[in-house]
């Protein structure tokens, strides 16, 4: 019995996490985002969290301390809700994020499971979802809720960053009488350039498609066989692909840089009807890549540094190419940034690959890629990508780029 338990309470909690792209789930999402203008974000925490600046958010969005959610909210049938936030620690040794909804009793997030321990020492930007109970959701316009963090950090500046928060609420299968969109993918062995679509429905305003396989993970897990879905300020960021374009739904799927798989694929789906209500469809059959005349490999990277921030020094990471580096046509390189402008060059093996680009103090999602004599830079075996120290600008520390987990990610494309 002793050992049943804990199985058990494992799948429950594995049915809930899962439950966004659970075959037959309905379900609303509610957004409270930031405004656009200038990749604006709330601060929790610190001398700069909302708390100590009233007022500078829209009233729509805060009143009072409280942070408004602008929609109304639909209770009927409801069976579960759950909250997810987009957050970026900032600040390294942040603990204690938690929220409270409607002046009820505040529940901690915690930190990221899947990041190396300590988890607050590193930096990531990353989606988590937090189980709240209906009864204290309120039907209606009337939901409001607080954030806050532990107020020790070693020097006194406890800082997340949130750019969007998602309200979900799931509902009994009688909410709705629509059958499901089914996927419509003749292929069972994936091109390199196709369209994915489904049946031709009018019940629906829109698809999103999400990949389940092997591949860079923009969610900031570290974990890169998964259900790749992410959002950023409450819209799909790096998926496979939405559309509303019905009654079809079609988007151009290109498969050339998916690394080569170990495991079957599937593409999953949720179509929005109408109401705003999602349906989760059922995932397509194990999907394999079709013959093509190149491979690539995903090169995980290894002895990723904490707190990887280029104002504070330079810093390395390690990974290892497994065949001779002149069979090596292209290499991308992957990682989630924040302010990238503050770069100061990325080395591989000492050689400079890249300098800067993007904005300043914003999310940047880096994919650039490689194919002259940058290739002569990999060598077989072990490989150091290292970032060099940002400089003080006008005699002025700034910020510096910042590597978030699960570090800088390397693909190359191969013969």
């Amino acid at each position: 019995m002793n050992k049943i338990f804990p199985l058990l309470i494992n799948l429950i909690l594995l049915s809930q996490l899962s439950a966004q792209w659970e075959p037959g789930s309905l379900y609303k999402e509610y957004q409270w985002v930031t405004p656009e203008d200038g990749e604006a974000f709330l601060r929790v925490g610190g001398r700069y969290g909302y708390t100590e600046q009233p007022g500078k958010l829209p009233a729509e969005l805060e009143q009072n301390g409280r942070l408004l959610l602008p929609a109304s909210v639909d209770l009927k049938m409801a069976i579960r809700a759950e909250v997810t936030i987009e957050r970026v620690q900032s600040h390294e040794d942040t603990k204690g994020l938690e929220i409270s909804w409607n002046d009820n009793r505040f529940r901690p997030f915690g930190l990221p499971k899947d990041l190396p321990d300590p988890a607050d020492e590193y930096m990531f930007h990353t989606d988590q979802t937090l189980t709240i109970p209906v009864a204290e959701l309120n039907g209606g316009k009337e939901n409001y809720f607080a954030m806050k963090v532990d107020t020790a950090q070693r020097w006194d500046w406890p800082q997340n960053l949130i750019y969007g928060l998602t309200l979900r609420i799931y509902y009994a299968p009688q909410k709705s009488t629509l059958a499901v969109p089914r996927l419509k993918y003749d292929q069972q062995k994936v091109p390199s350039l196709s369209y994915l679509s489904v049946y031709k429905d009018t019940n629906f305003v829109a698809v999103d498609y999400a990949l389940e396989a092997t591949d860079m993970d923009w969610s900031g897990r570290g974990d890169f066989r998964r259900i790749h879905w992410q959002t950023h300020r409450g819209r799909p960021n790096r998926t496979l692909g939405s559309s509303t374009s019905g009654p079809v739904f079609s988007v151009r799927w290109n498969s050339e840089w998916l690394p080569d798989q170990r495991l079957p694929m599937r593409v999953h789906l949720r179509a929005m009807d109408h109401n705003g209500l999602f349906h989760v469809g059922e995932p397509s059959a194990g999907l394999t890549l079709a013959e093509r005349p190149y491979g690539v490999a995903l090169l995980r990277p290894r002895e990723v540094p904490r707190n990887w921030v280029t104002r504070s020094g330079t810093f390395l990471e390690k990974f290892d190419l497994g065949l001779d580096p002149k069979r090596v046509r292209a290499l991308q390189l992957l990682w989630n940034s924040w302010s990238p402008c503050y770069a100061n060059g990325l080395f591989l093996n000492d050689h400079l690959l890249w300098m800067r680009e993007g904005d300043c103090y914003v999310y940047a999602a880096l994919d650039p890629i490689f194919t002259d004599a940058e290739l002569g830079f990999l060598v077989e075996g072990e490989n150091i990508l290292r970032t060099a120290l940002t400089p003080l600008f006008d005699g002025q520390m700034v910020h510096g780029m910042e590597v978030q987990w699960p570090g800088i990610v390397a693909k190359v494309r191969y013969e």
